[in-house]
C-alpha cells in the first residue's frame, strides 16, 4: 500500500507543471520620476577585520540634489534611465541607461549602456514595490566604486536610496530621498 501511494506522489510530480515565477509589476512603474536627495551618512562596512573599536561616522555636505530617473520597456525587459546631479555618484547632464536582459527569479543582468562612463558590470533587482539597480565603474586609475540604486515605489512616485562603496570596500556612503512621478 505505502509503495502504491510513494509511486503515485512520483507521477504526480514528474506530470506536474513547472512552477513559474510570477509575473513582475514593473509595467505599472513605467514612467518618468524627478526629486530630490540629500546625504545620509557614511559608515564602516561590517566585515572589515578587526573591527574599528570606535565606528566613525563621516558628514558629507547636507545640500539635496536633483535626481531624475525614468523606466521604460524594452524588448520584454526593463531600461533603467538615471541622472544625478551631485555626490560622487553625480552622472554628466544627459545621464545613463542601462538596458537589461529578461527578468528571471526578481534579478535581470546588464545587457547594454548608454552612458560616458559605462559600468564593467550591472544588475537589476525586482521586488513587488521596489527596484534597485547595482553597477561596478572603474575609474582611470584602475580603482572603481559600486553604486546602488534603489527605488521604493509610492502612490505619488518613490522614496530613493543611493549607496557608494568606495574602492577599498571599507566604507559605505549613503543618501536618501523622494521623488514624483510626472509621467
Amino acid at each position: 500500500m505505502l509503495k502504491r501511494r510513494g509511486a503515485l506522489v512520483a507521477a504526480a510530480l514528474l506530470a506536474a507543471r513547472p512552477i513559474l515565477a510570477q509575473p513582475t509589476t514593473w509595467n505599472d512603474w513605467l514612467g518618468t520620476y524627478a526629486g530630490a536627495a540629500r546625504f545620509h551618512r557614511s559608515i564602516p562596512l561590517e566585515d572589515i577585520y578587526p573591527p574599528p573599536q570606535a565606528p566613525r561616522e563621516n558628514y558629507d555636505d547636507g545640500t539635496p540634489f536633483a535626481l531624475h530617473f525614468a523606466l521604460r520597456a524594452a524588448g520584454g525587459s526593463l531600461a533603467v534611465w538615471l541622472r544625478i546631479d551631485g555626490g560622487p555618484m553625480q552622472t554628466d547632464e544627459r545621464g545613463e541607461t542601462m538596458v537589461f536582459g529578461p527578468v528571471t527569479d526578481g534579478v535581470a543582468m546588464l545587457s547594454s549602456a548608454d552612458a560616458r562612463a559605462l559600468p564593467r558590470t550591472a544588475s537589476l533587482t525586482v521586488r513587488p514595490n521596489q527596484l534597485g539597480t547595482e553597477a561596478l565603474f572603474t575609474h582611470a586609475d584602475g580603482s572603481f566604486w559600486r553604486r546602488h540604486f534603489t527605488a521604493t515605489f509610492t502612490p505619488a512616485g518613490a522614496d530613493v536610496i543611493l549607496w557608494v562603496f568606495d574602492a577599498t570596500g571599507t566604507r559605505a556612503r549613503t543618501w536618501r530621498g523622494s521623488t514624483l512621478r510626472r509621467t
